[in-house]
């Protein structure tokens, strides 16, 4: 998954940290008629802790870890015939702008409890942000 390279590693004082620099790029997506099982499995995989789920050119929800917790294995689900759409958080999706500042983004995502964000430019979807992306700022004053 590539990143945005921050143009400097030190800041300088006058510089605003944006989402973009810290953000995941790649838009990871699986599809409506997945079944939680696959979807874990991908997920797996791919080693990330969220997926958008598309239906043809739309975003229609996203699926975190936490929904597969809760919702499936707290829910007694059957993971090999439930549908990931039965469990996703569908629209809306809420998201910010990637140049927004990163601080806004840990404000964000601490006022509605998420852990996982999609980030838009022009209100398209072109990237995600994490917990553990935020971690990796907060983390190393250099970059603060």
């Amino acid at each position: 998954m590539a990143k945005y390279t921050p143009h400097r590693y030190v800041k300088d004082q006058n510089a605003r940290t944006e989402i973009a620099d810290f953000m995941t790029t790649s838009v990871i997506s699986i599809g409506p008629d997945s079944t939680v099982q696959e979807t874990a499995k991908f997920m797996h995989e791919k080693n990330i802790g969220s997926l958008l789920v598309k239906e043809n050119d739309e975003y229609i929800g996203i699926v975190t870890e936490t929904d597969l917790t809760r919702k499936v294995l707290g829910g007694g689900l059957d993971p090999k015939t439930i549908k990931v759409t039965a469990v996703m958080t569908a629209q809306p999706i809420i998201t910010l702008d990637c140049h927004q500042p990163l601080t806004e983004a840990n404000a964000f995502m601490a006022k509605k409890k998420v852990r996982h964000l999609p980030i838009t430019e022009n209100d398209k979807i072109v990237g995600m942000i994490s917990v553990k992306d935020l971690v990796a700022f907060f983390a190393n004053p250099r970059l603060r």
